[in-house]
């Protein structure tokens, strides 16, 4: 993953499509790269050479629009516990890595789009054909227009719910593309771990606790892998993914 200060804020034209199972030399050298540079970016950091700034709570507090309400709603409906938290835990770990970063965001499209991302995860759709990933950008894309949200938005919606765990693709995208994708790697796989304040960790924590979840989200993956071998998420599990989630810096 490249460095923050580099994404771009130009939208594409033509929203991704689903790719499948990417072969494991190509998804090696992506994770190959990922590593390298999240540890360039570290080391920018501790060395002073990238600057990080000072998260405003305010910019935490989650959005109170109709259509954020609706949108916890649904996830709430829809998800088991543990993946519900782990969505509005992206939106945490997302805004306050933007905050420090210096990123301007869409505070609303980015919420949408991080607590939405997993609804390709839910017993409800779940089964559907196609990657978890873009069976759930399509289901958030579809509410949201429904609900008022329009095209424009409801397109890069799409692309960032459906690029999350898209390795050296997501960064290089929109702030809110990005931020999903950090957001929910914080969570999962420790991306960017020392970026969030304790303070900013402690509240993520207090109010949507991890319950269990590199076990349960691991065994969930794992499921849908048996359900579609040839998903997306499928090349990320043959390649271990389920031992970098239980060795990252969160107790469960």
């Amino acid at each position: 993953m490249g460095d923050l200060m580099q994404v771009n804020s130009e939208s594409t034209n033509t929203s991704p499509r689903d790719p499948g199972r990417v072969s494991t030399p190509l998804l090696l050298s992506r994770f190959i790269r990922m590593d390298i540079w999240e540890g360039l970016h570290n080391l920018k950091t501790r060395l002073g050479i990238a600057r990080l700034a000072d998260v405003v709570p305010d910019a935490l507090e989650e959005p109170d629009s109709p259509l954020a309400r609706q949108a916890r709603e649904l996830v709430e409906q829809l998800s088991p516990s543990y993946l519900a938290n782990h969505v509005f835990r992206t939106f945490y770990f997302g805004m306050a890595i933007a905050q420090r970063n210096k990123l301007t965001i869409d505070r609303e499209l980015f919420y949408l789009a991080a607590v939405l991302h997993d609804l390709g995860l839910t017993d409800a759709f779940a089964q559907e054909p196609g990657s978890f990933e873009w069976v759930g950008a399509r289901k958030a894309r579809e509410f949201c227009i429904e609900k008022g949200l329009n095209a424009q938005r409801a397109d890069l919606l799409y692309d960032a719910i459906a690029l999350h765990s898209s390795v050296c693709i997501a960064n290089k995208r929109e702030p809110e593309v990005a931020m999903v994708h950090y957001g929910a790697g914080c969570d999962l796989l420790g991306l960017r771990f020392d970026e969030i304040p304790p303070d900013t960790m402690a509240r993520a924590m207090d109010c949507y606790p991890r319950e269990n979840f590199k076990a349960s989200f691991c065994q969930c993956l794992d499921h849908q892998v048996q359900l579609k071998p040839n998903c997306h998420i499928a090349g990320h599990m043959g390649l271990g993914m389920a031992k970098r989630v239980h060795a990252t810096p969160f107790s469960e």
